[in-house]
């Protein structure tokens, strides 16, 4: 039995709940923002803070950053971080296939 596509990767996790966890844990996106680039390209602070990909990643890193320094980690937070090493995992998999598909040719 496959797990319907919507529910794979990120879309498995909910912002609220990630913004919850960030806040138990005592994450600040705003401290990873890379700072302002000289040039308008790319996206802006304003979406970086609101896309779950970026937001996720980083507090799953500042999670297990926590973990190896021996930081109590409270069950809700573990119970999450299972999750969405999950989904990261199945993120990088779609990716991985994504970006494996044999070119067409256009003629």
């Amino acid at each position: 039995m496959s797990i319907p596509v919507n529910t794979k990767g990120f879309a498995r996790l909910e912002f609220d709940e990630i913004k919850k966890i960030a806040a138990i844990t005592g994450f600040d996106i705003k401290t990873h923002i890379p700072k302002k680039r000289s040039c308008a390209c790319g996206p802006g602070n304003d979406y970086l803070m609101q896309d779950k990909r970026f937001y996720t990643l980083l507090l799953i890193k500042h999670i297990e950053l926590m973990e190896t320094q021996s930081e109590k980690i409270v069950p809700e937070v573990a119970n999450w971080l299972g999750r969405a090493q999950t989904a990261a995992r199945e993120y990088a998999e779609i990716e991985r296939k994504m970006h494996s598909l044999p070119e067409r040719k256009t003629e």
